[in-house]
């Protein structure tokens, strides 16, 4: 392997600190917020298929969608690393958002890690089969299991809870489930109902998601945690 491949050992606080800093909340390029622009072009691509997005002005959809990247950066670190990373990660996310007096971002978090818990498991809770049973009752065995097993081990209950909630989203994250779940909260956070908006909008929200998780995605892959 050529010297130039090796992915760069960081330390966890370090690098979730400078990716939250650069990449979500003050992500300032000469002078100018990509963030707030990115997201204005967002909602731009929502408003030209549904034009009900238009109600929802730029800062309204920026602030709602902080939490959602949040919430995706977590899942592509549970994606990339092990569940005791992950549990390390949102330890630290809670306590940094604290910091920077952002509980309400953490707070915000809260349903779409909801939303990615229950797309784990959609097929299963849908057909409802012997098999589906005895997975079921394999996801609820293991995510018991790790909480009992963390919270021993003195983490916060809920990073610990959130953390796990992630868990078994692989497959369904390549099916399209989760994205869509998130997707669907996202709305439901902008007041709409179960059939809007449009579903070309949904479309392009969905989109929208799967760029922000496979661009957090693509940073983790370059990297390697210290222990």
């Amino acid at each position: 392997m050529s010297i130039f491949s090796k992915k760069q050992e960081v330390n966890l606080e370090d690098f979730c600190r400078d990716f939250y800093e650069k990449n979500i909340l003050n992500p300032v390029i000469a002078g100018i917020d990509a963030g707030a622009i990115c997201f204005d072009i967002d909602r731009k691509l929502l408003v030209e298929t549904d034009s009900t997005f238009a109600k929802i002005n730029s800062q309204e959809f920026a602030s709602e969608m902080i939490p959602l990247r949040f919430e995706l950066f977590a899942l592509a670190w549970l994606h990339q690393f092990s569940d005791k990373s992950a549990v390390i990660q949102s330890v630290f996310t809670k306590k940094y958002l604290h910091e920077k007096n952002h509980d309400d971002i953490w707070e915000a978090m809260e349903p779409y890690n909801q939303a990615i818990a229950q797309s784990s498991t959609l097929t299963a809770r849908a057909n409802k089969t012997p098999a589906d049973k005895e997975y079921l009752a394999y996801v609820n065995f293991k995510r018991f299991s790790l909480f009992k097993q963390y919270y021993n081990e003195g983490y916060d209950p809920e990073c610990v809870s959130r953390a796990l909630n992630r868990l078994f989203t692989d497959v369904t994250w390549g099916k399209d489930f989760t994205p869509r779940f998130l997707a669907f909260t996202l709305c439901g956070r902008f007041g709409y109902e179960p059939n809007e908006p449009n579903e070309e909008a949904r479309f392009r929200l969905t989109a929208i998601i799967h760029g922000l998780y496979n661009g957090a995605r693509e940073s983790l892959e370059k990297i390697k945690i210290k222990n």
